[in-house]
């Protein structure tokens, strides 16, 4: 898949940890396409559930 535009992400050991897991299980060729996955869920989440008050996003579990 082209991409248009590439980011550069500062990722917990955790975080990157899985995504290397992923990648070695062969279910995702590289990590792009496991933060791509990742944000595809959270795309549909968000607009699943609308717009969340602020007080509800800031109690939501977050990696940094």
């Amino acid at each position: 898949m082209p991409s248009d535009q590439s980011r550069n992400v500062s990722l917990t050991a955790e975080l990157n940890a899985f995504i290397r897991a992923q990648v070695a299980s062969g279910q995702y060729q590289n990590a792009s396409e496991v933060v791509r996955a990742g944000l595809r869920l959270l795309h549909k989440e968000a607009q699943d559930s609308g717009p969340k008050p602020r007080s509800a996003r800031k109690n939501r579990p977050h990696a940094r």
